[in-house]
């Protein structure tokens, strides 16, 4: 499919190649800098050289050049810090295991991650400039709601730059706030069109209505132009998450519930996930056998437990979790409440501090969870509120995670109300539509500094 909003897909393509060589600039630059001289000894090319391939490797892996915003020069780059991330930590790694950190200045080091960064915002800046300079002047055809809700769409990219106005279709009552003005009638479509003033690119037909086979008259007005006219059918109806279009077998498709985890990816984002998993693993190894040994003297039955969930495309699979309540009906599926009496000592020190989640690192290496998505639930309690909230169910459309974005926003524990789930609800489905890495980044971080406690843990 065509992208009709956002940078040419050959600068998409290309912008990885663009923040490469700004690296590969930005690090000779700082040498020049920093020692005055023009020629780099070998170590230096060579930590450039790896700078320029790591660039082309990760950045894309780290879905910087995302979304309609990459090209932008402050969001741009902070989109892109995931990724810059990576490549300097990878540089430093390598370092570090060659034992050759201390052939390298820090303040080179420093000054290479700064020009970086101003050199990444320059490009982009001189695309931005350059995309506003060519940004269409577009024509809505259509007063109602479809239309106002395209042309604060198309302001969020473009700003009142490129809407020129609203052509009114038949006796309509127009949408209130318009945010430009009608135009006319569209028996006055040729005449505005030909307008040197408005200078007009694009056509765009919105209308509340979808037209049929009998609107010869709008078709008739449209033919009279030859400017390029697009089409916006109105799909709010069948929201669910967000819309892809795509096309198979020779149709036209559209993905109702799409995400930015479908396809490759939800590689990368496994790949991250196990690699993490398994080095928390050998690093907690310590830790988890003294709760282990804690779980044994304190009471009689299994360290670890598993408990069936729904997991990502809502099949089953089994949580782990160590053991924090006293033997029982293992298919209990009764949320903790404050001074549960079920809780055992151990396991609230457990609870309080999230620790019974640490043996989900397995699941993670089975790929059966992530480290960040939404809470996985008891069945029974998808089963109560499947039916109360509207698309509950689309939270299991990726890998439950051991933490997410609900969770650092205050909503972990005991839902024991509507509005608490409508709540956590929002959060899941937010991140389903909207992950990124760096989001992911972000909620680790904040997990790990105060995600652990928390007033509703117990």
């Amino acid at each position: 499919m065509n992208r009709i909003i956002g940078p040419a897909d050959w600068l998409t393509r290309l912008a990885p190649l663009f923040d490469g060589l700004a690296v590969l600039l930005a690090g000779y630059a700082a040498h020049c800098l920093r020692f005055s001289r023009l020629q780099l000894p070998a170590g230096y090319q060579l930590a450039l050289l790896l700078g320029l391939l790591l660039s082309l490797v990760l950045l894309p892996a780290a879905r910087s050049y995302r979304g309609v915003r990459w090209h932008r020069p402050v969001r741009g780059v902070l989109s892109a810090l995931p990724g810059l991330v990576a490549v300097f930590g990878s540089l430093m790694v390598l370092a570090t295991l060659t034992k050759t950190t201390a052939e390298f200045s820090r303040i080179w080091m420093v000054t290479w991650i700064t020009g970086t960064v101003v050199l990444m915002s320059v490009w982009r800046w001189l695309v931005r400039r350059q995309a506003d300079r060519a940004a269409p002047r577009i024509l809505l055809i259509g007063t109602g709601a479809l239309a106002l809700d395209a042309a604060r769409r198309l302001q969020s990219v473009y700003g009142d730059r490129a809407l020129v106005g609203f052509v009114r279709l038949e006796d309509l009552q127009a949408a209130a706030s318009l945010p430009a003005p009608v135009l006319g009638e569209i028996d006055e479509l040729e005449t505005i069109v030909q307008s040197d003033e408005l200078a007009v690119t694009e056509l765009w037909l919105a209308p509340d209505t979808a037209p049929s086979e009998d609107d010869d008259h709008l078709l008739h007005q449209l033919r009279l132009s030859s400017l390029p006219v697009r089409y916006v059918p109105d799909l709010r109806v069948l929201r669910l998450l967000g819309h892809r279009a795509s096309e198979v077998a020779g149709m036209t498709v559209i993905e109702l519930n799409a995400t930015p985890l479908d396809g490759p990816d939800a590689l990368v984002k496994a790949a991250l996930d196990r690699l993490i998993a398994g080095a928390l693993l050998v690093v907690l190894s310590p830790f988890l056998l003294l709760i282990v040994a804690a779980i044994k003297l304190d009471t009689r039955g299994p360290v670890v437990f598993g408990q069936p969930r729904h997991g990502g495309g809502g099949r089953v699979i089994r949580v782990l979790k160590f053991r924090s309540m006293r033997p029982g009906n293992p298919d209990d599926a009764r949320q903790a409440r404050r001074d549960d009496p079920r809780v055992t000592r151990v396991g609230r020190l457990l609870r309080r501090t999230s620790l019974d989640e640490l043996p989900q690192l397995f699941n993670v290496l089975r790929g059966e969870m992530s480290l960040v998505g939404p809470r996985p639930h008891p069945l029974a309690l998808n089963e109560a509120y499947s039916g109360r909230l509207a698309a509950y169910m689309q939270r299991h459309r990726v890998k439950p995670g051991i933490t997410g974005l609900a969770q650092i926003n205050g909503y972990r524990g005991e839902t024991d109300t509507l509005e608490k789930m409508q709540k956590r609800l929002e959060y899941d489905l937010y991140y389903i539509e909207n992950w990124s890495l760096w989001m992911d980044l972000r909620i680790l971080v904040r997990t790990a500094l105060s995600g652990w406690t928390d007033r509703n843990a117990y």
